[in-house]
C-alpha cells in the first residue's frame, strides 16, 4: 500500500513538472470569487484602491477601501460594504456613503481604525472637489418643484425628454447642479434648469472647470464649458465649438484647462473625440491631437471588471491619457511638438487607471487570460506586477488562452479574432461553438478574462469574438456605422465564423450558436433573420425596432438616427429595413431572449416584440425576464441573477446544440 501511496505521488509529480497539475473547473458562479480595482490613489508612497465582489451568500455586490504594503500585500481598512467613492485629505481618509436623498461622509484617520462619520448632507451628494474638509464644491441630484409628485407611489408622470435613464430610474425633471460648501453654509452655485458634470480642481486651487449641459430635449449635445474662480465664485463661460460635448476636464501644473471634445457630424456621429488644451491666460483653445486614430478611453469591455476612469495628465512634453488601439488598451502620449501619438505600455496589458509614481505610473491593468491587478511601470520598458489580487485564483484554475484568427473583410480590412478551445479539447474532434458578439457597437474585446466566455469553455464549447466594423480601435473612420447596420457589420461577422471553422479543426461547423447583448442583442435578431446557419441563439438586452426604440430609449432618437441614418417621420420605410423585425417572419432559428424590467437603454418590449414574434411563427422561443434589474444585469446585477442568467443561456445552448 505504501508502494502503490509513493508511485501515484511520483506520477503526480511528472504531471506537474510537465504543467499538467490538477486544476479546478470555472463555474457559473466563479466570477463571484474575482474582484475588481478602481479609484487607484497614492499618498505618501502609500496606495489605496476599492475592492468590489460579488457576495453570493448575501446577494449583492460590495466594495470596501484598501491599502497596499510593501509586501505587497492588501489591507482591508472598511468593512461598510458600499463604499464607492474616497478621497486622501493631509492625514486623514474622507469615504462617502450615498443614500436617497441625502449623504454622509465619514473621515478614517491614519490610524485607520473604525471610521468615524464626519459630517451628513441632505443631497445626493455625486463629484466632490475639495479645497479642503471644511471648504468644497459639489454636485448633487436636485428635482425641480414642477416635477415633484405627490402620488409618486400610485403613478409616474412625465414631462420631459428623457423621462428615465437607464441604472437611475424616472429623471423627469431631475438636474444634477453645482453646490459650494463652506464651514456648513451649502450655497447653490448653478442654474437648476441645466446639469453639471466633470468637476476639474486647477492645483492651486484657484479655478474649478466644469461642464453644463442644457436641458432642452435636444437631439445633439449642446454642452457648456465653465471655469469659476473659487474665492470670487465668478464664472466664465469658453464657447470652444457648436454641437458638442466635453468630458476629462483636468489642469496641467501650469493651470492650462485640458479637455476632450466631441463635436456632431451628421457625415459620421460615431467619430472619435479629441483632445484639448484651453489656455486660460490667453484666452485660447488648441487641438492637441484629433482623436482619429488612438481614440481617448478604454473601451475593452469585461465582465468581471472595475475601474475604466482616468484623468488626463501632462508633463512638459506632453500629455498621457489611455487609448484602444485594435484590441489592447495601451496608456499612450500626444507629444506636443509633434502632435503624434506614441504607444507606451506593452501591449501585454490593458489599462484601466493610471497614477504618477516615482519615475513612473502606477497601473490598474488585466493581462491575457487574467484579470485586474495594481502594476508599476518605470516609463521604460520594466513592469512589475505589485498585486496578487486574482492572479494566483485564476492560475489554480482552468482558464483557457485565446488563440489569434486574423482575417480580412470585403473592404480589405485586415481583421482580429479569437477563439476560445474547450478545455482538454482533443485534435480533430469537433466541439459545439458559441460565437459571442459584444456590445456598444463601439466597444471592443480583448483577450483578458472574460467569465463567461471560460465558463463556456469549461462546459465543452468552443468560443469565438471578434471585433466588427463600428468597433472602437481602429479609428474613427472604421467605427461609422450610420446608415450600414446589418450591412458591412454582418458581413464581418460571417467572414469571421468561415475564417474559424477553416483554421482551427475543432469547431462543429453544424453546431454553432449565436449570442450577445445590447449591440451584440440587436445583431443576434438580425442575424437569425438573414441566414439558417445557427442551430440556437441567445438574444439579450436586445432591440428588434428602430421605430420603437428611438421613442423608448433613454438616449432614443439620436442613438438610433447615429446608426440608421433615419427617423420614424422623414424615411420610416429605411428605418424599418434595419429593422430586425422586419424578418421575424424569415427566422427557423430557435432563439432564447433575455431581458430586464428596469432596462431604459433597450427597452422590455424590444425583446418583447422579437419573441412575440417568433411565436407567432412558431419558432422555438423562449422569453425570461429580471425584475429589478436593468441594462447592467450581466456586469453589476445581483449575483444570484447573473447566476441565473448565465444558467438560461448555457441550458438552451445544451439543448440546441448538443
Amino acid at each position: 500500500m505504501r508502494y502503490k501511496t509513493i508511485l501515484l505521488a511520483a506520477f503526480a509529480l511528472i504531471l506537474t513538472s510537465h504543467g499538467f497539475a490538477q486544476k479546478h473547473p470555472i463555474d457559473v458562479d466563479f466570477f463571484g470569487k474575482l474582484r475588481s480595482i478602481s479609484s487607484l490613489q497614492e499618498k505618501d508612497g502609500n496606495l489605496f484602491f476599492l475592492l468590489k465582489q460579488a457576495d453570493l451568500k448575501r446577494g449583492k455586490n460590495i466594495s470596501n477601501l484598501y491599502q497596499l504594503n510593501a509586501d505587497g500585500k492588501t489591507v482591508q481598512l472598511t468593512n461598510g460594504n458600499d463604499i464607492n467613492w474616497f478621497s486622501i485629505q493631509g492625514s486623514d481618509i474622507i469615504l462617502r456613503n450615498s443614500g436617497k436623498g441625502e449623504t454622509t461622509f465619514k473621515r478614517l484617520a491614519n490610524s485607520y481604525g473604525e471610521a468615524l462619520e464626519w459630517l451628513k448632507l441632505p443631497y445626493q451628494v455625486q463629484e466632490v472637489a475639495f479645497i479642503s474638509p471644511e471648504h468644497f464644491f459639489f454636485t448633487a441630484q436636485y428635482r425641480l418643484k414642477k416635477a415633484v409628485n405627490p402620488d409618486a407611489d400610485n403613478c409616474r408622470i412625465f414631462e420631459e425628454l428623457p423621462f428615465w435613464s437607464n441604472g437611475r430610474g424616472d429623471i423627469d425633471g431631475l438636474r444634477t447642479v453645482l453646490y459650494r460648501y463652506d464651514k456648513g453654509n451649502v450655497t447653490l452655485l448653478s442654474d437648476t434648469l441645466a446639469s453639471v458634470s466633470e468637476l476639474a480642481l486647477s492645483e492651486d486651487k484657484q479655478r474649478l472647470g466644469y461642464v453644463i449641459r442644457k436641458h432642452s430635449g435636444k437631439t445633439y449635445p449642446d454642452d457648456e464649458l465653465q471655469v469659476l474662480n473659487t474665492a470670487s465664485l465668478d464664472t466664465k463661460a469658453w464657447n470652444i465649438a457648436d454641437s458638442c460635448s466635453y468630458g476629462q476636464l483636468n489642469f496641467t501644473k501650469e493651470g492650462a484647462l485640458l479637455f476632450t471634445l466631441r463635436k456632431y457630424s451628421e457625415d459620421n456621429p460615431q467619430q472619435n473625440a479629441a483632445l484639448y488644451q484651453l489656455d486660460l491666460a490667453k484666452g485660447k483653445a488648441k487641438e492637441l491631437y484629433d482623436g482619429d486614430i488612438h481614440s481617448i478611453g478604454n473601451s475593452i469591455i469585461s465582465d468581471i471588471k472595475g475601474g475604466n476612469r482616468f484623468k488626463l495628465l501632462a508633463d512638459k512634453q506632453g500629455v498621457y491619457y489611455v487609448s484602444t488601439v485594435i484590441d489592447h488598451a495601451p496608456l499612450v502620449k500626444v507629444i506636443y511638438k509633434e502632435g503624434k501619438v506614441s504607444i507606451l505600455t506593452p501591449d501585454s496589458i490593458d489599462v484601466d487607471e493610471y497614477v504618477p509614481y516615482q519615475d513612473g505610473f502606477l497601473l490598474i491593468a488585466s493581462s491575457t487570460s487574467h484579470a485586474q491587478e495594481i502594476y508599476y511601470w518605470d516609463k521604460g520598458k520594466k513592469l512589475t506586477k505589485l498585486t496578487d489580487i486574482n492572479t494566483s485564483l485564476l492560475d489554480s484554475h482552468q482558464v483557457v488562452s485565446p488563440q489569434s484568427i486574423e482575417f480580412t473583410n470585403r473592404n480589405g480590412v485586415k481583421l482580429r479574432g479569437y477563439v476560445l478551445p474547450p478545455v482538454n479539447y482533443k485534435e480533430g474532434k469537433k466541439y459545439p461553438t458559441i460565437l459571442d458578439i459584444h456590445g456598444g457597437p463601439k466597444a471592443t474585446y480583448g483577450t483578458s478574462f472574460f467569465h463567461e466566455m471560460q465558463y463556456w469553455a469549461n462546459k465543452g464549447y468552443a468560443v469565438i469574438f471578434t471585433n466588427p466594423t463600428g468597433s472602437n480601435g481602429r479609428g474613427s473612420e472604421f467605427a461609422r456605422l450610420k446608415g450600414a447596420f446589418g450591412d458591412i457589420d454582418y458581413d464581418d461577422l460571417m467572414r469571421f465564423v468561415d475564417t474559424a471553422i477553416v483554421k482551427t479543426n475543432f469547431i462543429d461547423k453544424v453546431r454553432i450558436g449565436v449570442t450577445g447583448g445590447s449591440y451584440g442583442g440587436v445583431m443576434t435578431n438580425w442575424i437569425i433573420g438573414h441566414t439558417n446557419r445557427f442551430r440556437a441563439a441567445a438574444s439579450q438586452r436586445s432591440i428588434s425596432s428602430w421605430t420603437s426604440f428611438s421613442l423608448l430609449s433613454d438616449i432614443g432618437y439620436s442613438f438610433g438616427h447615429a446608426y440608421t441614418g433615419s427617423d420614424p417621420w422623414s424615411n420610416h420605410e429605411d428605418l424599418w429595413k434595419q429593422s430586425p423585425l422586419a424578418y421575424a417572419d424569415k427566422v427557423k432559428t430557435p432563439t432564447l431572449f433575455i431581458h430586464s424590467e428596469e432596462d431604459y437603454r433597450c427597452p422590455l418590449p424590444e425583446g418583447i416584440q422579437m419573441y412575440s414574434a417568433l411565436r407567432h411563427f412558431n419558432v422555438p422561443s423562449r422569453i425570461v425576464i429580471f425584475k429589478e434589474e436593468n441594462h447592467e444585469l450581466s456586469r453589476s446585477g445581483k449575483p444570484q441573477n447573473r447566476i441565473k442568467r448565465l444558467q438560461e443561456i448555457t441550458q438552451w445552448f445544451v439543448e440546441y446544440l448538443r
